[in-house]
């Protein structure tokens, strides 16, 4: 399949003094052309409902994803809108839930280049505890915030229903205000998401590396950077932000004729997102307690996940062809994911816990590929879950096991029919286990490389203002060579035994030893 060449690098980037005095600023916004940006010292502020942007939305996310930039991230928002969100928790935990609320709150994201430094202000935002098994209780009156959570962030909130907001705003007389809202974007995005971390990756970028090697091998995978994290005024340490997967996502990198095609998201309910018949498929509602492996993100008015469930029973006929599946799977696409898969490591991912992808339909052809998501047990993070014992180095790229909670024989009958032992798909997938082998995202130099540029930005901002539950015993330490092994269950191993190990025992599988 074909993706998109999005946002190439501008060569010259006009300063903003320049355009201003020309008249000549790039501004996404229509309608009025709004305020001059206030500004404090050197760095700007600009307020993205108001003033004059100094870049495209285009650029403007070029410079927030870039590992180069220096990003601070402030959610303003007060001790009453923190407690909703405590209460929110609270009361959907009951349920077996997790709340969809979002709070009310302002946020900054400063950027700052080599050219210059921009703080956008974002003002009412909504803001929602992120995430399954990282919920928790994080706030009260007494102690303000203890625990640390990851939070996503909507740009498009409008506060308006009033099953969830006791005085929720009226907009019957700023219709435009509401339409504006609804349109907002801030780099091109709707919303974001920011999460702290939780599996104390000393390197802090494990998961970044793993995105990079998914798309230096031509998939897709989210763009995700480091930033300062602050919350009503408490310094969180760094925290990664995401670029989520959405229709946003899908029209920027997908071919003009395959989007507009259902996209899902994997998920637990009693069991993984295995594709076998017991499978579930649905739209998520979190106020009835309804959840699916396979919750459709797009369409949700049109789509009645057919082809999601043709997709089930299909893989399911244990007499399928190579070329049956062939029609379901663009699996040209497929092996080259298993085999960036295979090599990241991840026991939580679609091949052993059935869990952390999404599945796109492309439009044109109606084949299924994967998207990776949730990447934060990638290249030996073992600390709390380690179900192979040795971070997954040592497992053949051909196992019928699925290393995972269980341990269990592979029950996904796309894996079983193609990239297991005896499957359809075993010299293609070979192949496209030595392309990735050679990819630069999986070799200490470009780990170093990367890892040099975000601690000279980031290793004097990993530790929180104050003391929080969830984060005790944590040195907080910015180190690539912080090693516990990849045995240990307690702390991680380091990046350079974890390539090293599973270099060996790669080659060793492919050698036939």
């Amino acid at each position: 399949m074909k993706f998109k060449k999005f946002f190439q690098l501008m060569l010259v980037l006009v300063c903003v003094a320049m355009c201003v005095a020309c008249g000549k600023e790039s501004n996404d916004k229509t309608g009025d052309e709004g305020n001059d940006s206030s500004v404090s010292g050197d760095n700007k502020v600009i307020n993205i409902d108001k003033d004059k942007l100094p870049y495209s939305q285009e650029e403007i996310f070029e410079q927030l994803f870039d590992i180069n930039s220096y990003i601070e991230v402030s959610l303003d928002i007060s001790d009453e809108e923190l407690l909703k969100i405590q209460k929110d928790y609270e009361e959907y935990a009951e349920r077996h839930s997790k709340s969809p609320i979002y709070r009310k709150a302002n946020l900054n994201i400063t950027i700052k280049t080599d050219k210059d430094e921009n703080t956008y202000l974002i003002e009412d935002v909504g803001v929602r505890m992120k995430g399954n098994t990282s919920r928790t209780d994080f706030y009260s009156e007494e102690e303000g915030q203890y625990n640390l959570i990851h939070y996503k962030v909507d740009l498009q909130e409008t506060f308006d229903d009033d099953k969830y907001y006791d005085e929720p705003i009226d907009w019957s007389e700023n219709e435009e205000g509401r339409n504006a809202r609804k349109d907002r974007t801030f780099a091109t995005l709707e919303n974001l998401e920011l999460r702290w971390n939780k599996c104390d990756d000393s390197t802090y970028i494990r998961e970044y590396m793993a995105y990079e090697f998914y798309r230096e091998m031509g998939l897709l995978a989210q763009h995700s950077n480091l930033v300062s994290m602050d919350v009503a005024g408490v310094h969180q340490g760094v925290f990664m932000i995401y670029e989520p997967i959405d229709k946003v996502f899908i029209e920027k990198y997908v071919a003009e004729e395959d989007q507009g095609g259902d996209l899902y998201k994997a998920g637990w309910t009693r069991n993984g997102a295995s594709l076998t018949p017991n499978t579930s498929v649905g739209i998520e509602d979190e106020d009835a307690g309804k959840f699916y492996n396979y919750d459709l993100k797009t369409n949700k008015k049109t789509s009645q996940g057919e082809i999601m469930r043709n997709l089930i029973s299909k893989l399911s006929n244990k007499s399928i062809t190579k070329e049956e599946i062939a029609e379901l799977v663009d699996m040209d696409y497929f092996v080259k994911y298993e085999a960036v898969s295979y090599f990241v490591g991840d026991p939580d991912d679609m091949r052993n816990n059935y869990n952390n992808h999404y599945v796109y339909f492309l439009k044109s052809s109606g084949k299924a590929v994967f998207i990776p998501c949730d990447l934060d047990r990638t290249f030996g993070v073992t600390n709390g879950f380690n179900p192979s014992g040795d971070a997954l180095v040592s497992i053949s790229p051909y196992s019928k096991r699925a290393i995972g909670a269980n341990g269990e024989q592979q029950k996904n009958p796309l894996y079983v029919n193609t990239v297991c032992r005896d499957g359809y798909y075993i010299e293609e997938y070979t192949e496209a286990l030595k392309e990735a082998f050679n990819a630069k995202c999986f070799t200490h130099k470009k780990f170093e490389e990367v890892f040099n540029i975000l601690k000279a930005n980031y290793s004097s901002k990993t530790t929180p203002s104050k003391p929080f539950y969830n984060t005790e015993g944590r040195d907080f330490s910015f180190s690539l060579e912080k090693n516990d092994g990849v045995n240990s269950d307690r702390g991680n191993a380091s990046v350079q035994e974890y390539l090293k190990l599973k270099k060996e025992y790669f080659l060793g599988y492919i050698e036939g030893k």
